[in-house]
């Protein structure tokens, strides 16, 4: 009688350890995905911190390849336009439930000057499907590819998900915004427009010729 209760208890007690391994898992499961992509009861507390470091700064050059396989250069519009730059991938549900409001706030100001760019952060596993993601979701501004983290390292070195920049007509940052949750794309909307609202800064004069010799 001794040796089937003794099974009876290695049974019982390797389906508690089996079923305690299933919870730890979980666990870390949850909290790389937090880590990942900020949650949707992520606060902009810390978007102050960001801006404040920041704003002001004057926005730098990248080139990237497009999903329709052009080449984008950040220097065709800086200094002439008011730039959204959106760090963001597939994997990230804010940043999902974020695109429809951008591309709203894109097709209501793109004809004031407003651009708009899409940087996918999506690595090998699913940058397949970021195209199929444009398509379907009629984004109408550039999506563009940064796989190699080339981007992000000039502007979100931490690849935090959503991130969003606002460039001015001058050429500096004056927005930096981490996150969505709801509400936030009125926040970004008043953004944009004070961007667009602004005085463009006075065009360079040109240099004055030099006095013929006599």
């Amino acid at each position: 009688m001794g040796q089937p209760e003794s099974g009876h208890w290695l049974l019982t007690q390797q389906l508690i350890a089996l079923k305690s391994f299933h919870i730890e898992l979980g666990v870390a499961a949850c909290a790389f995905a937090l880590a990942a992509c900020g949650s949707s009861d992520q606060k902009g507390a810390n978007d102050a911190s960001s801006a404040s470091l920041s704003s002001g700064t004057v926005a730098s050059d990248f080139s990237a390849q497009d999903t329709n396989g052009a080449t984008l250069h950040l220097s065709d519009y800086l200094n002439k336009n008011v730039i959204l730059i959106d760090f963001w991938a597939t994997w990230c549900q804010p940043c999902l439930e974020e695109m429809p409001h951008l591309r709203r706030l894109y097709d209501a100001n793109k004809a004031n000057g407003l651009v708009v760019i899409a940087v996918s952060m999506d690595g090998p596993e699913t940058v397949a499907e970021v195209p199929s993601f444009a398509q379907r979701n009629r984004l109408t501004f550039p999506v563009v590819l940064d796989q190699d983290s080339h981007v992000a390292s000039i502007y979100n070195p931490r690849k935090a998900a959503p991130l969003t920049l606002l460039i001015d007509r001058s050429g500096k940052i004056v927005m930096v915004h981490e996150g969505y949750n709801p509400g936030d794309e009125q926040t970004i909307q008043a953004e944009v427009q004070k961007a667009l609202a602004a005085t463009p800064p006075p065009a360079a004069a040109p240099a004055s010729a030099a006095p013929a010799a006599k």
